[in-house]
């Protein structure tokens, strides 16, 4: 077992020395999209939450108690 991490820790660091390095720019468009993205995934969670607030609660075994 550590003699396969260690050959795939050198593979990996002859991987990075070997590679070209790569010119690129990232435009302010670049990070607004990420952004939207980070809050469109939050948002998301929020709903999916929302939607199966009670099956959550159940898994935890928080139940709220039924009032008659």
């Amino acid at each position: 077992m550590k003699k396969n991490f260690s050959i795939c820790m050198i593979v990996f660091l002859f991987w990075l020395l070997l590679t070209d390095p790569v010119y690129a720019y990232l435009d302010p468009g670049s990070g607004s999209m990420l952004l939207q993205l980070l809050l469109g995934g939050l948002a998301g969670l929020a709903i999916v939450l929302k939607l199966y607030w009670h099956r959550f609660l159940a898994l935890f075994g928080i139940e709220k108690k039924k009032e008659e």
